[in-house]
């Protein structure tokens, strides 16, 4: 008996190594939760529109690099099946039948991009405070920060 509870402290310990080696925190889970509720509520009272026709998922149509941070990316892994996809393929790969497979785990760009092209000032700067909120999350936490294009993001962390 003596034995097996050591066995279970040991397997405890190295799965605590193996978390802070991945510079896992769940705690971001609930916090980034809180950032994006409050960010839907800003977008709500502006309603910018959205037809959920997924049109934006296709990156290259738009000329558009979907830009995410390590949080958010990490956040998408932590809750949802990351399917094979080519980094380099200008179409989301959770876009299904023009549908977001993620809605719910979607990044700040995701949130904050809409086709109405009467938003895009506006928009901007609801970006670059929730942006400074992400960032001064990983920040308290102490949690890697990178930014770059969210597919290559998520490639990079799944290897």
């Amino acid at each position: 008996m003596f034995s097996r509870q050591i066995s279970i402290c040991t397997i405890e310990t190295i799965y605590i190594r193996i978390a802070l080696t991945m510079n896992h925190h769940p705690e971001n889970n609930t916090e980034i939760v809180e950032i994006y509720k409050e960010l839907e509520t800003e977008l709500t009272r502006i309603d910018p529109g959205c037809n959920a026709c997924g049109t934006c998922c296709h990156f290259d149509e738009f000329n558009h690099v979907l830009y995410a941070s390590t949080i958010e990316t990490k956040y998408i892994q932590e809750n949802v099946d990351v399917p094979h996809f080519d980094p380099d393929l200008g179409t989301c790969p959770f876009l299904i039948d023009n549908k977001c497979t993620i809605r719910e785990h979607r990044t700040l760009g995701c949130r904050v991009f809409f086709c109405n092209p009467d938003y895009k000032e506006t928009l901007q700067d609801i970006y670059e405070k929730y942006y400074t909120m992400i960032k001064d999350l990983t920040v308290k936490n102490q949690t890697e920060w990178n930014y770059a294009p969210m597919m290559k993001l998520l490639k990079q962390n799944s290897v």
